[in-house]
């Protein structure tokens, strides 16, 4: 092990773990998301879950910790086993965000918001269940804002660790910047509840036609942007080389929306996290709203503290474990918003991200190694 893993493992036990992912079994997935239509996903998971390469997976799972992924993986569905895990791999904490296709995030039908409600019934008793050491979030339709509001409260009222949000079209028909979105960020602030985007969240191009996607499917509508990876465990993964390289806009669009629109200035105490996007896009947003920021200065359109300012403050996003930190932090600045994440257990989060990271937050200086894996984490774990 480098020197530079050796230190952020240093950190084992304390480690704030901000994106990972809970599976359900097929027919729980099945029953939760019901007629809001999971689509592929339950079906490849009914296909893997009980074959041979299962079987096994799950035998070796408890001491191949990081190498097993999907559902085969050591606590991917069940609360004990997933703190079990949280042990072996030395975090204290982990944030879980759903492993559907979460067309019931999106769509403006009744069963799409009947499965939020159950699935958000379902993830708050989980994560008692984890004693709270891994926090599977809830999620929020915002196609109605009223619904979107009371199904807030009443998550909020039951014990909510955070909120999922979608971000492929305007919740409401409207900016989420908004007056009318004013008591849904208030609720968030008030209560010490994160909202999240996380990829996925703004559509997939491997979704049915009729759930939204930003930017439009139709862009990756070319033989060699709909080239599909061999199956993985969960069958989540079947992404082309389109979407990955422009998922990261519909967080750009919403996260823009919330910075020049004033909602981290009404709301100071706001914690948002942008989950699974990367984070090479951040600092190159900073910079274009912080001249324009300057610019609308010199015609009488005020903001009390810059864009990046609030970013820094409010805004955590997770870097692919493929990026390299301390370049973007040489670069751009806004050390704070960079936080550790593992993925797990989906396979793009590797083998060894504690010893990755590592490598790179050692590069920025003495310090920052337990910025990125404990201190800037706080933000999404109150």
């Amino acid at each position: 092990m480098t020197a530079a893993g050796t230190e952020a493992v240093a950190f084992s036990g304390e480690l704030l773990d901000c994106d990972g992912h809970l599976y359900m079994e097929p027919d729980v997935m099945g029953e939760l998301v019901g007629a809001a239509g999971a689509s592929w996903i339950v079906d490849s998971l009914r296909r893997y879950v009980g074959t041979e390469a299962d079987v096994a997976a799950r035998e070796r799972a408890r001491a191949e910790t990081w190498s097993v992924k999907g559902i085969s993986a050591l606590g991917s569905c069940d609360p004990v086993d997933r703190v079990a895990a949280l042990d072996t791999m030395g975090i204290h904490r982990q944030l879980l965000f759903p492993n559907t296709v979460l067309r019931e995030l999106r769509l403006p039908t009744p069963a799409a918001l009947d499965a939020c409600r159950r699935y958000n019934d379902y993830v708050v008793d989980w994560t008692r269940r984890a004693d709270d050491r891994a926090r599977a979030v809830c999620q929020i339709n915002m196609c109605d804002r009223d619904w979107a509001v009371t199904e807030l409260q009443r998550v909020i009222d039951k014990g909510a660790r955070g909120v999922l949000l979608p971000c492929a079209e305007p919740p409401g028909g409207t900016s989420p910047a908004s007056p009318v979105w004013d008591d849904f960020w208030r609720l968030l602030e008030e209560s010490d509840t994160p909202a999240f985007i996380h990829i996925g969240a703004g559509g997939l191009a491997s979704a049915e036609p009729d759930d939204p996607m930003f930017p439009p499917r139709r862009w990756a509508d070319a033989p060699a942007l709909r080239a599909v990876f061999a199956d993985r465990p969960g069958g989540e993964e079947q992404f082309g080389p389109f979407f990955i390289v422009v998922a990261h806009l519909a967080a750009e669009v919403f996260l823009t929306c919330l910075l020049m629109g004033g909602v981290f200035e009404r709301f100071p105490g706001l914690r948002f996290g942008a989950i699974e996007f990367g984070a090479s896009w951040l600092g190159p947003l900073c910079e274009r709203l912080d001249r324009h920021a300057a610019l609308l200065h010199k015609v009488g359109v005020e903001y009390p503290m810059m864009p990046s300012e609030y970013v820094r403050r409010n805004v955590r996003v997770t870097p692919q474990w493929t990026e390299p930190v301390d370049v973007l932090v040489e670069r751009y600045g806004i050390r704070e918003s960079y936080v550790f994440s593992t993925d797990y257990p989906h396979v793009e989060g590797g083998r060894h991200p504690v010893q990755s990271f590592g490598q790179m937050t050692a590069q920025v200086g003495p310090t920052y190694t337990r910025e990125f894996f404990v201190d800037n984490g706080r933000l999404l774990f109150p």
